[in-house]
């Protein structure tokens, strides 16, 4: 069920509402990503999920501001809601893209969450189901 959508992401509930599965797309303008993942983060609340699923295939590279403000900000907000225990990850195409999302994922690992990286989007649910 789609919560958000703009042109660089779509937010959707999956697995009866127990995950979300982000879909990233392109090159993100930093007020775009960092809306995305607060809109994110605010629907997890709303919903008490605390999986997600991160499709990060048709991702370019995440500025590294933003990788910092979501590794320190975002997470610890994520985090500490209680909204973040297992993380899938469909890795990206683009080898920037696959940069920027293993510094983030580095920094989640730290934060005692599980994490695992999958070729397609229903091993990953799967995994969550687990």
């Amino acid at each position: 069920m789609k919560q958000f959508e703009n042109e660089f992401v779509k937010v959707e509930l999956i697995n009866d509402s127990t995950a979300l599965l982000i879909t990233w797309t392109g090159f993100i303008p930093s007020e775009k990503y960092r809306d995305a993942l607060t809109k994110s983060l605010e629907i997890a609340k709303k919903y008490k999920v605390k999986n997600w699923v991160s499709d990060i295939k048709a991702m370019k590279v995440i500025a590294m501001a933003d990788q910092e403000w979501a590794s320190t900000e975002w997470l610890v907000k994520a985090v500490t809601a209680g909204c973040y225990h297992k993380q899938a990850v469909i890795m990206a195409d683009d080898i920037f893209g696959q940069a920027s999302a293993k510094k983030i994922l580095a920094t989640v690992a730290n934060q005692e969450i599980e994490i695992q990286n999958f070729n397609n989007i229903q091993d990953a649910k799967a995994w969550l189901q687990e």
